[in-house]
């Protein structure tokens, strides 16, 4: 009988050491230092630096850190030899409003005797106890004169696409382009103060920007936007290399192919005796014809035109007179 008891005390007793829990060794308590800035990005950007950071989300201790009292950017002249001490002391301090970890910028204006010499610039955070941060990695930027931002920015509509122009002394250009309400992206880069858009489609809304640099690390402020809706308004070019030759019971006529992607056809005008041309043949796609109306002994003379497929007639080409045998 005692021996059941024993047995049926059993699982009472394992639930009691079930809920006791392991009390191990004591923990420090979190000091929410926020971990080191470890992707510092400087350039100049007119007359200001522009720096670009992340404050990461954990604490040194491997803790998530989701609060921060503040960002503290350092910029100023890199002593030589190197002293970090020295150049903590000299450097313009800068306070960056921010409350939580995450991605920040900020521009730093140059100062007048920085122009010529190099400038390290550091970021820190401040956690929520107090603690400060290490400095991240420090960047090292030579100061040049700034570039001015392209002046008198224009978009054109052409027949050949958007035609940029601007007036600017870098020596390249970011050209950057933005659909409807999407962000602006990456176009194209020009060492000329104009660049041909051919990529557009008509009725598309698009804005642009332009931006001097010289290297990577130092840009102009941006140009831009400026806004356009291309329309094809345009005729086709005139069609060139017109000829006609007699052939059997016909003028055989062929001039130039027009390669133009926005081509839909030619058409064929004629006159007989010093009257009046007449159109003969309509939106054709070769660039030929045979006349085969033709009677011995008046002459012709005859003209070729383009067709787009708006609609829109070029002007007609250069004549040219054959007289039938």
């Amino acid at each position: 009988m005692s021996r059941r008891r024993g047995l049926s005390r059993l699982p009472a007793v394992g639930l009691v050491l079930a809920g006791c829990g392991y009390i191990g060794p004591p923990q420090a308590p979190s000091l929410a230092i926020p971990q080191r800035v470890s992707d510092l990005a400087v350039a100049e950007r007119g007359d200001q630096i522009l720096a670009q950071f992340t404050i990461p989300s954990m604490s040194t201790q491997g803790l998530p850190l989701n609060s921060i009292r503040s960002v503290e950017l350092r910029a100023g002249p890199t002593p030589n030899p190197w002293n970090q001490a020295a150049w903590e002391a000299s450097a313009a301090r800068i306070e960056i409003p921010a409350s939580a970890p995450g991605a920040l910028s900020k521009a730093i204006p140059l100062q007048k005797d920085w122009i010529g010499k190099e400038v390290t610039i550091g970021v820190r955070a401040t956690g929520p106890k107090g603690k400060t941060s290490d400095w991240s990695n420090l960047r090292q930027l030579t100061i040049a004169p700034p570039l001015a931002a392209p002046a008198d920015f224009k978009a054109e509509n052409t027949p050949r696409g958007i035609e940029l122009s601007w007036r600017g002394s870098a020596p390249h250009y970011h050209i950057f382009r933005a659909t409807g309400n999407a962000a602006p992206e990456p176009l194209a880069d020009s060492d000329q103060t104009n660049w041909l858009d051919s990529t557009i489609e008509y009725g598309t809304s698009y804005l642009y920007y332009v931006q001097g640099f010289r290297g990577e690390l130092q840009q102009s402020p941006v140009a831009g936007p400026q806004a356009i809706t291309p329309e094809d308004v345009f005729a086709p070019a005139i069609p060139s290399g017109l000829t006609a030759e007699q052939g059997t019971n016909a003028i055989e006529l062929s001039w130039e192919r027009n390669t133009e992607p926005r081509f839909r056809g030619y058409n064929v005008y004629r006159s007989v005796d010093g009257g009046p041309f007449v159109k003969i043949a309509s939106l054709i796609t070769a660039p030929a014809y045979s006349d085969r109306d033709i009677a011995p002994g008046k002459k012709y003379r005859y003209q070729v035109s383009a067709v787009a497929v708006n609609g829109k007639e070029s002007e007609r080409s250069a004549a040219v007179e054959v007289a039938a045998q």
